[in-house]
């Protein structure tokens, strides 16, 4: 065998080798672009489902305010307008001056409240007034309640956010709150909104008894399957959740979010 014929044979395996490499690469290629096909279909899929519970429990929660609402505020107005116009003295005009005049202001405050009420019926009232208003809404149904004081606090550069996103981030909020409510024993709650870089940050805070963060993640029950669907609700949105707790100093919700 001439020198020609061993470079041409070494061309050959080396040619040879270089096509098995190319033939591997692609494969490879061709797998992770399946997988991850699969992944993203997945992803679509969770971030679907994510994206109906939540407007179906924000939908409730809605539910639930309106009838408290109905219960505990429209019908005490009510109540009180009748009452008034009941007890009208038409032969005392000055008295009857002053319960009319307390009357009409009473009709104006239900008309404003019936008119906020109308606001929150809206099953799409996340994307209409965006995030900042509905966390108002939320700041003024806690102080509602008379148990806590609050504070909401965000930029004026609030970016735009993707409406499906914004769903899902306002109902991490109520749920966040929620837990606040029923488990923190909290006098004062925090929503601070920050946009910094491209980066959308949300603390929640309290100064209630706080708790051992692992050892409820770990626990069996409504508070630590509360804290895993909050990272699941997360992670569907390529978000961040995460939680800071100390016995007896309080806890720090953070949501996290580039946009």
């Amino acid at each position: 065998m001439t020198k020609i014929d061993g470079d041409i044979i070494s061309i050959l395996i080396i040619f040879f080798f270089f096509l098995i490499l190319i033939f591997f690469v692609v494969i490879t290629l061709a797998v992770r672009y399946r997988k991850r096909r699969r992944e993203n279909e997945e992803l679509r899929v969770r971030f679907s489902e994510q994206l109906l519970a939540s407007k179906v429990e924000i939908q409730e929660q809605t539910l639930q305010h309106v009838s408290r609402e109905l219960h505990d505020n429209l019908g005490q107005v009510a109540s009180l307008i009748k009452i008034n116009l009941n007890t009208v003295q038409l032969k005392n005009p000055e008295a009857a001056e002053e319960k009319l005049r307390n009357t009409k202001d009473l009709v104006k405050q239900l008309i404003m409240d019936l008119k906020q009420l109308s606001v929150s019926l809206s099953t799409d009232k996340i994307n209409k007034i965006g995030l900042v208003q509905a966390l108002k809404l939320e700041e003024d149904k806690l102080l509602k309640t008379g148990l806590f004081v609050t504070e909401l606090t965000y930029p004026d550069n609030m970016p735009v956010i993707d409406a499906e996103k914004e769903i899902i981030i306002y109902r991490m909020v109520q749920e966040i709150l929620n837990n606040t409510i029923k488990h923190s024993e909290a006098t004062k709650i925090s929503l601070a909104v920050q946009y910094t870089n491209g980066m959308l940050t949300l603390l929640i805070s309290d100064d209630g008894k706080g708790f051992d963060v692992a050892k409820k993640l770990s626990e069996p029950g409504e508070m630590g399957n509360g804290l895993l669907n909050l990272k699941g609700r997360a992670k569907v949105i390529n978000a961040t959740y995460g939680i800071d707790s100390v016995v007896g100093e309080g806890t720090i919700s953070k949501i996290s979010i580039a946009l």
